[in-house]
């Protein structure tokens, strides 16, 4: 075991997690709540990433360095960087 996470807020629903791939430094998790958190190898909360819905998908670059993540009823794929700790988001028009 590396950490636990107690956030109250996943109690009784189901998570989407992911560890970061090449270095697994990072672990992102989300919930019911509609926030991506993502908690370094240490436990410790680095970012948040607000979507406007459900988490459909999240996946790591083959690199590990940016995250991307997809939410329900929203055109914009979420983009997180492991190197500048900073949110974009890219309109896929769809």
């Amino acid at each position: 075991r590396v950490f636990s996470l107690l956030e109250k807020t996943w109690l009784g629903t189901p998570i989407k997690f992911t560890w970061q791939k090449t270095s697994g430094n990072y672990l992102a998790v989300t919930g019911a709540d509609h926030i991506v958190k993502i908690f370094d190898r240490h436990g410790q909360k680095r970012s948040e990433i607000n979507l406007s819905g459900n988490c459909v998908a999240m996946d790591w670059d083959k690199d590990g360095d940016i995250l991307a993540v997809i939410a329900e009823k929203s055109s914009c794929i979420y983009l997180w960087d492991a190197n500048t700790n900073k949110t974009s988001q890219l309109d896929s028009g769809m």
